[in-house]
């Protein structure tokens, strides 16, 4: 675990995890998208540039916004895709509940935290799949809820990333694992295509940037550009 700095979120907050680039590209858009909509954000950036770190704190706007970040020598995709549920743990010691997304999502709408200690987006695994895959894709990762009576498995969801190799996949394949361990002692609520969807309909509460979508769909480009076109210098 590398050391954690910034400010620690409180209450119930959406949460999401990048490195700079994701944070320039994708992060500021979610930021604006989450407050329009009245919804607490925080954002954990991963190598931040001293750059970043300044628009960070520029970044005001009128719900809780609040930051954190991380120096390592890391720099690969499958720890930016693991990072969030690594450190998820460290957060639920001053928030009530964490609602992980992608960085590249957009929140269409107020959300309300399901009364839950643990939430997963389950599905079936995608066809043709086996193996390693198959057993990953029973879980879409870019929706999890963690309260802090869901602590236990935030850590042992940590300490499973932290101690496997890092390859594509681990994220979904140890939620996969550990939701079968726990899911006799938590409370636990199911996500559906209504809280998030990668085709952008229009009543769904999260709009996930899957592969080549975040570039060249037009109604999810056009979304996110609204939305970094509200930051003012």
């Amino acid at each position: 675990m590398f050391e954690i700095k910034g400010q620690k979120p409180t209450g119930d907050v959406i949460f999401a995890s990048c490195d700079s680039i994701y944070f320039n590209n994708f992060g500021i858009p979610l930021l604006y998208s989450a407050n329009e909509h009245g919804n607490n954000l925080h954002l954990h950036v991963i190598n931040p540039t001293k750059q970043d770190i300044d628009l960070l704190f520029r970044l005001r706007i009128e719900k809780n916004f609040t930051f954190t970040y991380e120096e390592n020598n890391i720099n690969n995709r499958e720890y930016y895709s693991c990072n969030r549920f690594m450190v998820a743990h460290e957060f639920l010691s001053t928030a009530d509940k964490l609602l992980i997304i992608d960085t590249d999502c957009l929140v269409m709408d107020r959300l309300e935290f399901p009364d839950a200690h643990l939430g997963l987006f389950l599905r079936d695994p995608l066809p043709g799949t086996i193996g390693w895959e198959n057993e990953g894709t029973h879980v879409a990762a870019g929706m999890v809820l963690l309260s802090k009576e869901a602590k236990h498995f935030a850590k042992d969801l940590s300490k499973a990333l932290y101690e496997h190799e890092l390859i594509w996949f681990l994220d979904q394949v140890m939620l996969w694992r550990l939701y079968n361990e726990y899911k006799q002692v938590l409370d636990f609520h199911l996500f559906t295509e209504k809280d998030m969807d990668w085709e952008f309909l229009p009543d769904t509460k999260i709009w996930t940037g899957k592969g080549p979508r975040k570039y060249d769909n037009p109604k999810y480009v056009a979304e996110q550009q609204k939305y970094r076109d509200m930051y003012v210098p």
